[in-house]
């Protein structure tokens, strides 16, 4: 047996109906179909020219103010060069919220706890706080009070020596008594030595200065020698200070300072001469009063103790007390 050959197609075209037949048998497939319109011929009428649009989405086509290439009306960039095809504003981004970071945050959580903590401590300690505790009375506790400075004053003089002593009842303690009697010795027999005044104080104590006072009557102070020149010295000096006085009746201040001493010496060098008035002169060198100014070296101090009865007492520097 063999196999038959199959026979060549055939195509036939009749109007608009295309067969396709085949040497085979009368019952084998064919395939056939045909056109539904006459295509276009030339005669066709020509297709409208597509709108063109603005680039702003408002449908149509757009050229390319860059390159211009034809792009369609939805597009916002041209699709050959890139270039912007809408005129209108771009949509801008919203601002970011401002977001505090994870140690801004922390900081802050940890302030408010400590905020929180304080006040809850202070309302406790108002509201729940313990009384201060009462002072025993059976204690005493000794304060010393601050140093008071006293201000220049005249000095008390504990002593007083003169070389010469004086003349009869005018003798040296006259300068330091405050009575109207006067020191009085002779000049003449002691110029070439001058004299001596020697005064000592109850305690240590910071000269700021002398009052020196002569005869007050005009006439008798004129009529005796009167002291012009002095020399003072005192314990915690190293070297006399010369000191020069004025010739006028009365009192007169002399400046001279010492910072801790317990004795003054005073030495008188020269004299303004006496002279004859109402037909008198005298040889005697008269001195109504000396006054030492100053103060005391070591300030006073006081202490300031309780009582048992609540009441405080004081006690001067030195003393001491004791308590149960």
């Amino acid at each position: 047996m063999t196999t038959p050959r199959p026979r060549p197609r055939s195509a036939s075209r009749g109007g608009n109906v295309i067969s396709v037949s085949s040497d085979g048998p009368s019952d084998a497939p064919y395939e056939e179909f045909s056109l539904d319109a006459t295509p276009p011929g030339d005669d066709a009428p020509p297709r409208p020219p597509a709108p063109r649009g603005n680039g702003n989405g408002n449908g149509g086509s757009v050229d390319c103010p860059s390159c211009g290439a034809l792009n369609p009306g939805n597009n916002r960039h041209c699709q050959e060069c890139g270039a912007r095809l809408r005129q209108g504003p771009l949509p801008t981004a919203p601002r970011p919220a401002v977001q505090a970071t994870a140690g801004v945050r922390a900081a802050l959580a940890i302030s408010g706890l400590l905020l929180g903590v304080i006040l809850i401590a202070l309302f406790f300690n108002i509201f729940t706080g313990d009384d201060p505790p009462a002072a025993d009375p059976s204690s005493t506790t000794a304060t010393t009070a601050p140093q008071v400075v006293e201000q220049p004053a005249p000095i008390e003089i504990l002593d007083e020596t003169c070389e010469p002593q004086g003349i009869g009842s005018f003798v040296c303690a006259n300068l330091t008594s405050g009575t109207p009697d006067e020191y009085q010795v002779s000049w003449e027999e002691n110029s070439a030595q001058g004299i001596t005044i020697r005064l000592s104080f109850l305690e240590p104590m910071a000269i700021t200065g002398l009052q020196w006072t002569n005869i007050e009557d005009s006439t008798r102070f004129r009529q005796n020698y009167r002291a012009q020149s002095l020399t003072i010295v005192a314990q915690d000096s190293l070297s006399e200070v010369p000191v020069r006085l004025q010739d006028e009746q009365g009192t007169q201040q002399v400046p001279y300072s010492a910072l801790n001493t317990a004795t003054l010496e005073i030495h008188i060098v020269e004299v303004y001469d006496a002279e004859v008035v109402d037909d008198n002169r005298f040889d005697e060198l008269a001195i109504d009063e000396i006054v030492v100014i100053g103060r005391p070296v070591t300030p006073s101090t006081e202490t300031t103790q309780p009582s048992g009865d609540g009441s405080t007492t004081t006690t001067p520097a030195g003393s001491t007390t004791s308590g149960g």
